[in-house]
């Protein structure tokens, strides 16, 4: 029903408003209408209360609303089960113990947890210090200068790889089969299957000789004067 105005007439008492019964029952119908709307028909919804701008309501049903400007105060209890595309223009966005602000994702906890799901960018992956299980990577650039790998045992030693400051490009590449990398500390390592045949000449040993120490088995050759002093001795391998 549309609202319905009682006519009072052009001047006072001049006869052309509406009779008293007719305005009374103009009166009637706009309060039916509006305790209609905002009650049962006969008494007013409790827990309404409004001004000019402001109307709060005390556990209210809203079905299918749509809402336009800001909507400010504070949101205590909901359950939204779908957003579409959403800006959300704050600096910190704070989700049960996980917080966005800045950039930058933190959790109370001090670990973010993407369970079983699979972490994929197309950017640069960049971390301090980071505890992961299997990492899979294409290149895998480090800023530092070593690579510290802790063992199967948490405690005090590690065994670090680290490199000297590059001055160019450098490429150090392991072959493709299986063995144990030799390096200038090991001792009793290297066997005689890393080395080919026929590969050791004299450039390869300590002032080109072999002496007495290089040899499994020794035999020795003396040469000496007439006088008995031995004026060369000769190392050969023994029997």
């Amino acid at each position: 029903m549309t609202y319905q105005a009682v006519g009072i007439g052009t001047v006072a008492d001049d006869g052309t408003g509406d009779s008293l019964r007719i305005g009374a029952d103009k009166l009637n119908d706009n309060f039916v209408e509006i305790y209609t709307l905002l009650g049962t028909g006969t008494a007013l919804s409790s827990g309404i209360s409004a001004t000019a701008t402001v109307i709060t309501l005390d556990s209210p049903v809203i079905n299918t609303p749509t809402l336009t400007g800001a909507v400010g105060g504070t949101q205590t209890s909901a359950s939204i089960t779908t957003l579409a595309t959403t800006t959300v223009n704050g600096t910190t966005i704070n989700a049960g113990t996980l917080a966005l602000a800045a950039g930058s994702i933190t959790d109370s906890s001090g670990a973010i947890d993407f369970g079983n799901e699979n972490l994929v960018t197309t950017g640069t992956f960049g971390a301090g210090t980071t505890t992961v299980g299997t990492l899979t990577c294409g290149v895998l650039t480090s800023t530092g200068s070593s690579i510290v790998f802790e063992g199967a045992t948490a405690d005090a030693s590690e065994t670090t790889i680290t490199v000297t400051d590059p001055t160019a490009d450098r490429t150090i590449t392991f072959p493709d089969t299986t063995g144990t990398v030799i390096t200038s500390g090991d001792t009793n390592s290297v066997t005689g299957t890393i080395i080919a045949a026929d590969t050791v000449a004299e450039a390869n040993m300590a002032d080109d000789a072999i002496g007495a120490a290089q040899l499994k088995t020794l035999s020795t050759l003396l040469i000496k004067n007439s006088g008995g002093t031995t004026l060369k001795t000769l190392y050969g391998a023994g029997a």
